[in-house]
């Protein structure tokens, strides 16, 4: 087993460097024990890793498929090591999150309590945006984002879903009347986000049909938070996420419509991380941390 890892190290290290002398240079070894190391591994695996030129090194697709699955292996690696670590290391420093004020309120605020009391060095910071920002930049240490996830280079992982509901106020409901058809939606005034966004159309269903709904309204906003505060003053029909509008049908502040014609695909919700590999503790922490607090509470 311990020629395996080292042959897997040796490996990911000419993967990485893409050339055999400059990996013998990274782990202190003779170019020669290098190739022999990566002969050793195809010849037991039976394939060609690498393609050899005079010139270059390159990866096969043989080559590819084997990278993908030893940097899982090194990840998995580091885990388990880091599980240990954790138990033996008072986590400290600065965790630094984003996410919208809704979505903290309704999930987060709840329970930051008892991840603190766990970990009573550790300090948090809050960064609360209405759209994501650039987690670099801003020292971003995790994002708490729902819906799509366009930077690709970022980790996201599945912690949560999240329903969406067509509602209103009774006091706009009381003077408008209440829809009874997604058709009737054409004829009140809805209070919805900026035109191009993802959520400016409303999936709803008509009949055997599912259809994308372009609603009308003299008010666009980038806020959930204000559509909702909108919402509540009986200016107009929204649709929002249960995070914004959960406790407000809960408490009759609002009042959920066209439930039958509202589809049953939930959102995800993302924590969003740099990377896997080499995690920080405190991060580490928070996300196992969540998935204890929010498995419990699905």
């Amino acid at each position: 087993m311990n020629d395996r890892i080292r042959e897997l190290d040796v490996f990911l290290r000419v993967a990485e460097e893409a050339s055999f002398s400059a990996a013998a240079r990274s782990l202190n070894c003779n170019p020669s024990t290098i190739s022999k190391q990566v002969q050793r591994l195809e010849n037991r695996l039976g394939v060609r890793l690498f393609n050899r030129t005079s010139r270059a090194l390159a990866l096969t697709q043989e080559g590819e498929r084997y990278l993908e699955a030893a940097q899982r292996v090194v990840e998995a690696l580091e885990a388990a090591e880091a599980v240990v670590a954790a138990g033996q290391v008072e986590i400290s420093g600065v965790l630094r999150i984003n996410s919208t004020l809704s979505i903290v309120q309704s999930h987060i605020a709840p329970m930051i309590g008892g991840f603190l009391r766990r970990h009573p060095k550790l300090h948090l910071q809050f960064v609360l945006t209405a759209a994501p920002v650039d987690m670099l930049e801003n020292q971003i240490d995790i994002s708490l984002r729902s819906g799509h996830i366009p930077d690709s280079s970022l980790v996201a992982k599945r912690i949560a879903s999240i329903r969406w509901i067509v509602c209103a106020s009774p006091e706009y409901l009381k003077r408008a009347g209440t829809p009874l058809s997604v058709e009737d939606l054409a004829r009140h005034y809805c209070l919805n986000f900026l035109p191009g966004s993802f959520r400016s159309t409303w999936p709803m269903r008509s009949g055997s049909k599912t259809v994308n709904l372009d609603v009308k309204g003299n008010v666009g906003a980038n806020s959930a938070d204000l559509l909702r505060l909108l919402a509540l003053q009986g200016i107009g029909i929204v649709r929002l996420s249960e995070f914004h509008v959960g406790r407000d049908i809960a408490d009759k502040r609002l009042v959920s419509l066209l439930r039958e014609h509202q589809l049953d695909v939930e959102e995800p919700l993302f924590a969003v991380y740099a990377s896997k590999r080499n995690l920080p503790p405190r991060v580490r922490a928070f996300l196992e941390f969540l998935d204890e607090t929010l498995l419990a509470r699905r």
